[in-house]
């Protein structure tokens, strides 16, 4: 079969229904080999080095991103590789200036103004509702004494349009949701494993960040959980590779993120089907967790003690929170003077410029040195005041109140879980980990497949832009 020219870029990246169903056909004989090749490069690094491998991995899921521009379902893997991978290649691999941080996200941006015509078109209540949060965010960017962070915090968010495109463009299709959770779960199984052997002659990375590595791969397993209802022992492989990523999370120490990995587990067992599967998940976990406390004792027992001190009440509670509580404290009294935010960015320079209050504790924290929020509720409350908490809240609300309007036991579920998680992620963290984005794009896309799918056709019927791109032929092995 000789696959037919297109006439330009347009009708190049919004393929035809006949080329999607070719992309399919392949997304099989590419998924296996992908894992393959995902858990050699991790062996190798044992000899390379870690960061080594991670620059592989990095050049193999922006190549398959790329790819994905003609072939979706490869893109769909792609895009969960990078968002899993993007908080270990930020500060270890893109640390060159203004590649710092934000090579993915410009990539991202490049799909944006691709996809343009066919992002202009949705009218969905959670595009509507994010569109006018950025809006915000970008008008109050004019009286924010930190712009630059401003427009990081910008950037971080609008991304989501970006991962969206991937997910809308194979929304059609259960194979590749499926092959993306299941490669995303093995780089990310065999990764952590390859970082904790490595991680005495490895740079400091913070826990709080580097545990979304798995924590993502979580999140992935989630989006392809109802994928593999139909498939032999599907969920159940997808289940085991949660666990293992949960056992990972575990043992990094991160409070606020193994809370998030929990959410993501129980979502797991209430949506596997077979009372023979759930049994077999309780085994393992009970294996994993008993193998977890002797082969890594120390870190089981640093973890368990970060707990009891969270939930003890004989400490202070900036003590117990590592600080957080008295920066909350500080965002709440700027809210108070500026009940329309300080401006996109500003809670930093203004935290910093905080007079000394009887009632705001001194500590590692205290006023005149610059923070980040660290949350990012208090930082919204902040930094763009009332209009700017409710767009948000409503945004974050909006998963489930959709999920329950599809009748579906699975999408109500998959709504909870994005409500769940982006709840109380933005208690402990704020919006420049892929992984959150990651998962509302999917769920999102899968709410609104069919809307999503005329969309796509009609962009792809507008006049192409300029001739440059005519697709090849793939073996579908």
């Amino acid at each position: 079969m000789h696959p037919r020219p297109f006439t330009g870029l347009i009708s190049s990246i919004y393929p035809s229904p006949a080329v999607w169903r070719d992309s399919r056909l392949s997304i099989e004989y590419w998924g296996r080999r992908l894992i393959i090749l995902i858990l050699l490069i991790w062996v190798s690094s044992f000899a390379a080095g870690f960061q080594s491998a991670l620059i592989a991995l990095a050049l193999i899921g922006f190549a398959t991103t790329i790819v994905g521009l003609r072939w979706p379902a490869i893109g769909l893997i792609g895009i969960g590789m990078l968002c899993s991978l993007d908080d270990f290649i930020g500060p270890w691999v893109l640390t060159g200036g203004i590649l710092r941080w934000n090579s993915f996200n410009y990539w991202l941006l490049i799909v944006m103004l691709l996809f343009m015509p066919f992002l202009l078109r949705l009218n969905d209540l959670q595009t509507r509702l994010l569109q006018l949060f950025l809006l915000l965010l970008g008008l109050e960017l004019f009286i924010s004494p930190g712009r630059a962070l401003g427009l990081q915090h910008l950037l971080d968010i609008a991304s989501l349009f970006g991962l969206l495109v991937y997910f809308a463009r194979d929304s059609h299709d259960q194979r590749p949701w499926y092959w993306m959770g299941l490669v995303t779960g093995t780089l990310s199984a065999a990764g952590c494993l390859a970082f904790y052997l490595q991680q005495a002659n490895l740079p400091y990375l913070n826990p709080n960040v580097w545990s979304f590595f798995p924590l993502t791969a979580l999140f992935a397993i989630c989006l392809s959980f109802p994928s593999a209802a139909g498939r032999w022992r599907g969920q159940l492989i997808l289940a085991l590779l949660a666990v293992v990523n949960f056992g990972w999370v575990f043992l990094s120490g991160s409070r606020g993120v193994l809370l998030l990995a929990t959410a993501s587990l129980i979502f797991l067992i209430i949506t596997m089907r077979g009372l023979a599967n759930r049994a077999i998940v309780l085994i393992v976990t009970v294996l994993i967790s008993i193998v977890i406390s002797i082969q890594f004792a120390d870190l089981s027992a640093h973890t368990l003690s970060r707990v009891s001190i969270l939930l003890s009440s004989g400490h202070d509670l900036d003590y117990r929170t590592s600080g957080r509580s008295d920066l909350i404290l500080g965002g709440w009294y700027i809210f108070l003077d500026h009940p329309f935010g300080v401006g996109t960015g500003g809670f930093t320079p203004t935290w910093a410029g905080l007079s000394n209050r009887e009632d705001l504790p001194v500590s590692d924290y205290n006023v005149g040195k610059e923070k980040a929020a660290h949350a990012g509720w208090i930082k919204i409350l902040a930094e763009n005041g009332i209009p700017g908490f409710l767009l948000f809240a409503s945004y974050v609300l909006s998963f489930v109140i959709v999920g329950l309007w599809k009748r579906d036991r699975d999408l109500f579920l998959l709504g909870l879980l994005v409500t769940t998680i982006l709840s109380l992620a933005l208690i402990s963290t704020e919006f420049h980990h892929k992984g959150l984005w990651f998962l509302a794009a999917g769920v999102t896309a899968l709410f609104h497949r069919e809307s999503m799918a005329m969309h796509l056709s009609g962009a792809a019927r507008r006049k192409p832009i300029v001739n440059i791109i005519r697709p090849g032929s793939i073996d579908h092995g």
